[in-house]
């Protein structure tokens, strides 16, 4: 086995454990389904922590960011329709009220065993589900196609490595673990809404949602695609990619990442709009593209491409407002 396959089981392995175990943890506790959740998200991200501890390694946590949605849609709708979540009236889940008390009434367990079947409103779920499962292989393929195993980490730990000398993994803990898993638990909130709080047909809002997550995952693949195909031509050595989607846009990929979490958003939206507070997700994560995962990447690129302070001025750094008309 060379180590490329020898790195995807031993993910594998990890990510099976961890889900298992944050999964088992959070259903022997009697809290509403969000504080359940956040538990089993909790012991989740600890066990992947302590896998990149043993395997000296913080990219064994990167696939947690597209594993983690399609996973998080099934647990809000299991633990639904098994009658986990606290009756209505009793919690002060209601429009616009979320409350984590312990040890509330439940729900009787919800007609029929088909886990879409079963849900408020089976079609708009169904429908975000395969959306989401369509982004999270992606995702999870890109990143496996550019992993070459456990002997190679992410360039952003390595530097971390390097100007935090024996606190790295309290950072890596706090800042490339726990941090992002927040960030990704603050985005399925959108799916919390449309798996537990559902109950509206589908209308209008519906189909921008559609739209706006399906041309996300599109505008995502078709520049992750582009950055492939270029590298493997121009070696990568001292060139910007400034064609195509890349010429309207300095993060095209970034743009499409953002993009998909807004509509989630819209779905929730269509769902129950009383839910509006869940936009503290999609927010969350457009800022954190926005002032910490674009400046970070720019900075690379300033000091690796000599061309790209000039790509800088002519291409929009995410919203194609201006772009190149010509290459040079």
């Amino acid at each position: 086995m060379n180590e490329k396959a020898k790195g995807r089981l031993i993910l594998l392995i990890v990510y099976l454990i961890a889900f298992v175990l944050g999964f088992w943890v959070s259903t022997v506790s009697s809290y509403s389904i969000l504080l359940k959740s956040a538990v089993a998200v909790g012991v989740t991200v600890l066990i992947i922590f302590l896998g990149s501890v043993d395997f000296n390694n913080s990219s064994v946590f990167d696939p947690y960011w597209s594993v983690a949605p399609p996973l998080m849609a099934l647990y809000y709708a299991a633990v639904f329709i098994s009658g986990q979540l606290p009756a209505p009236g009793q919690t002060g889940i209601d429009a616009g009220h979320w409350t984590l008390e312990p040890g509330m009434p439940s729900t009787p367990v919800r007609d029929g065993c088909w886990i879409f079947g079963a849900l408020p409103n089976s079609i708009r779920f169904l429908i975000l589900f395969i959306l989401v499962m369509i982004y999270s292989i992606r995702l999870t393929r890109n990143f496996l196609r550019g992993w070459k195993g456990l002997g190679h980490e992410d360039w952003r730990y390595a530097g971390f490595r390097k100007t935090t000398g024996k606190a790295y993994w309290l950072v890596s803990l706090f800042g490339i673990h726990l941090f992002p898993a927040l960030m990704v638990f603050g985005g399925t909130l959108s799916i919390w809404v449309v798996a537990t709080e559902g109950g509206r047909p589908l209308n209008w809002i519906d189909a921008p949602a559609i739209l706006v997550t399906a041309g996300a995952i599109l505008l995502e693949a078709m520049a992750d695609r582009q950055m492939r195909k270029f590298l493997v031509q121009s070696g990568g050595e001292g060139k910007t990619l400034d064609s195509g989607l890349w010429a309207y846009s300095r993060h095209p990929n970034y743009l499409g990442e953002i993009l998909f979490w807004w509509g989630l958003y819209l779905f929730a939206l269509a769902a129950n709009p009383g839910y509006w507070q869940v936009i503290i997700g999609p927010v969350a994560i457009t800022l954190m593209f926005l002032f910490a995962s674009i400046p970070m990447i720019e900075k690379r690129m300033k000091a690796r491409r000599p061309d790209y302070t000039e790509y800088m001025k002519q291409v929009s750094g995410l919203l194609p407002l201006k772009f190149r008309r010509t290459r040079s």
